[in-house]
């Protein structure tokens, strides 16, 4: 018995820091992930596609996709209208430069 718990004990203290999940739903997460020919990064990561894809109607590819399309968003539009804003302020000092250019040579 005391063997046993020095293993689980020293197989936790293997386990990385970062894991928040305890020891035993790991265990059973690589039993089922085995099972079904997999490991546990595979068996997590189409576990979250089918929650998402339940939540939203949507899997997590086209989330993705949809979720990197900026050209819809208020931030995009706003950039759009004032680069629009600043080129036109830089063509009007110009085009009056050329038109004050035209008028001095047709007055000679």
């Amino acid at each position: 018995m005391e063997a046993k718990i020095m293993f689980v004990f020293s197989k936790k203290l293997l386990a990385p820091m970062s894991t928040r999940v305890p020891l035993e739903v790991q265990e059973i997460i690589d039993t089922l992930a085995e099972s079904q020919g997999s490991d546990r990064a595979k068996w997590l990561r189409d576990a979250i596609d089918k929650k998402i894809e339940l939540e939203t109607g949507q899997s997590s590819s086209e989330h993705i996709e949809k979720s990197k399309n900026t050209t819809s968003t208020s931030v995009f539009k706003n950039v759009c209208r004032n680069l629009k804003s600043f080129w036109q302020a830089l063509k009007k000092p110009d085009v009056a430069g050329r038109a004050s250019s035209i008028h001095q040579h047709s007055g000679k």
